[in-house]
């Protein structure tokens, strides 16, 4: 007859996972998606002055200059611009947030 020994697992043995550097890279890269939507807000607001004439509804101006009509494409161009990178940011930062509590690696 042969007796079967129990050996205990060794606690330093079994790797530990660390996931608290990803949950904090997650939430700032979200962090960073939401910055991004208040910038393109701000830049929409830039927009909103140019039009109203600084919102000043008792005089409103009749007609753009060429130069404030480029200033509006630009300042639209890059509320887009601002907007597509949160939208990119807020993708990567919630999967990354996902797979760290699904404890995929990678």
């Amino acid at each position: 007859m042969t007796a079967t020994t129990y050996v205990e697992p060794v606690a330093y043995a079994t790797p530990v996972p660390r996931t608290g550097a990803r949950m904090w890279a997650g939430a700032l890269i979200v962090l960073a998606g939401l910055a991004l939507i208040v910038l393109g807000g701000c830049f929409l607001i830039g927009v909103m002055l140019t039009v109203t004439d600084g919102f000043n509804t008792a005089n409103p101006t009749p007609t753009l200059t060429a130069s404030e009509r480029v200033f509006i494409v630009t300042l639209y161009t890059l509320a887009l611009a601002s907007f597509a990178a949160a939208v990119w940011l807020l993708f990567l930062g919630i999967r990354g947030l996902l797979r760290t509590l699904q404890g995929v690696a990678g």
